[in-house]
This record gives structure tokens, C-alpha cells and sequence, in this order.
């Protein structure tokens, strides 16, 4: 559930070539943190912090570019002006909830998707697609789950990387592991420190599982001439949900 089904090849390549790995996270609230109790809180900034304690050799510029309310057309828009010019290596782009909410049409969605992407492979940028979130009153969202799956057949189609956020937020309350009230801020609709760390932790995992699946030879994440990897505990999934090849 956690292991990406797409190479971050951009992202390997830059792994080998340079100690600082740039990284935007490009979404709306729940990237920019609504819920969090504090901006160190949110997703990217909680990411950051991760990947810093795995890849001991390296440096990580982990961008908060949420802005709470907008459309995949509206973060898309952004891209030459806000993301581009920062030259990542890999763009996490966190979209869907609004436009599900506001029903822009599922067609117009995915174009936006593909758009997107490619505006991005054309400067060499790895994209991660992030899932929907899951909460209590997305099942009643009456195209919730087109928007979800239209997501996942442009990642098909274009070959880039998904993040399950809502199967695994999902899974963690439906298998009463976690209630909505400890996963969610007190609207339950955005995310609070709990999940942000959650989302990070487990993106964390599979930031590193690629990085060491493709670096032929590297057995850890830490780079030639560093001392011995982070003894930090790394969050880890509940045994129900252990990723499988």
C-alpha cells in the first residue's frame, strides 16, 4: 500500500549526483497545514525532518507551496511561476478534494492532471501523485470516488508514482486502529499533527524504498564516506497494512 508503483528516476539520478535534494509540495490545505498545531507540523515540514534523519549525507529542501482551497487548474497555473524556478527534483502534488467537492468534472480533472505532469517531465521533475484524504463525510461526496480513481488512471497512463493516502486513512479508521477524531482536527475534514506525521513518516518509507531499490550497490541510505545511518525509530505501518512486492 506505501510502495510506489512508478521509478522516481529523476529523483535516484539526483541522489547520485548532488548532497542537496530539492523537493516542493505543491496541494492546498492539507499540505499547507490546516489543523496543524503549528506550520512545523504540516506534512512537508514533518518530511523534511524525516528524510534529513534517513539520508545521513545529504541535505533536503523540503517547499510548502499549499494554499488552502484551490483546484488542480489553480496549482497547475502556479507551476511555471512558483515551482519551476525553484529547480526540484521531485514535485509531491497533493489535489483532488476540492475538485471532487465542487464537481469540476472529472474529464477537465484528469486533463488537468496530464497537463500538469507533463509541464513538469519537461524540466526533468519526478511527480508524486498525493490521494485524496479520507474522511467520515467523503462517502457521501457523490463523485468522491471518480476523482479518486480518475487520479490513478492518469498515473497508469503517464507512468508517475501515486500516494494512498486514502486507502491508508481509510484502512487505519475502518479497522479501528484510529478513530476520526484522532486522525482528523476538530472539523473532521483536515488533518491534525497525528496524520500530518503519519503522512510523512509514510512517505518517508517510500522516498527510501526507492532510493535504495535503484542505487545498485547501496544497501542503506547513507551516502559513500558518512558515518553509519540514523539510529532514529522510523514510523512504521501497523501489521495490516505491511507492504507487500
Amino acid at each position: 500500500m506505501v510502495r510506489f508503483g512508478a521509478p522516481l528516476t529523476n529523483l535516484v539520478q539526483a541522489f547520485r549526483s548532488t548532497k542537496l535534494i530539492r523537493i516542493v509540495a505543491l496541494g492546498s490545505s492539507s499540505t499547507a497545514g490546516s489543523g496543524a498545531s503549528s506550520p512545523h507540523a504540516s506534512y512537508p515540514a514533518q518530511l523534511d525532518d524525516e528524510l534529513e534523519r534517513r539520508f545521513v549525507g545529504w541535505d533536503f529542501k523540503v517547499t510548502n507551496l499549499g494554499v488552502g482551497g484551490q483546484l488542480a487548474s489553480d496549482m497547475l497555473a502556479r507551476m511555471a511561476r512558483d515551482v519551476i524556478p525553484r529547480e526540484p527534483h521531485l514535485v509531491l502534488w497533493q489535489t483532488g478534494v476540492n475538485d471532487a467537492i465542487r464537481d469540476v468534472g472529472v474529464e477537465n480533472y484528469r486533463n488537468t492532471l496530464k497537463a500538469g505532469i507533463e509541464k513538469l517531465r519537461q524540466h526533468g521533475i519526478d511527480v508524486i501523485l498525493v490521494q485524496m484524504q479520507f474522511y467520515p463525510r467523503s462517502e457521501r461526496v457523490q463523485r468522491y470516488k471518480d476523482y479518486l480513481l480518475a487520479m490513478h488512471e492518469v498515473a497508469a497512463t503517464e507512468e508517475v508514482a501515486v500516494f494512498r493516502r486514502f486507502s491508508i486513512m481509510k484502512h487505519f479508521i475502518k479497522s479501528g486502529q484510529f478513530t476520526p477524531a484522532q486522525l482528523l482536527s476538530p472539523d473532521l475534514f483536515h488533518m491534525n499533527d497525528l496524520s500530518y506525521g503519519c503522512l510523512a513518516g509514510l512517505m518517508a518509507d517510500a522516498i527510501e524504498d526507492q532510493v535504495v531499490q535503484f542505487l545498485p550497490g547501496r544497501a542503506t541510505a547513507t551516502a559513500p564516506g558518512s558515518g553509519p545511518k540514523s539510529t532514529t525509530p522510523r514510523a512504521d505501518l501497523p501489521r495490516e497494512i505491511t507492504p507487500r512486492r
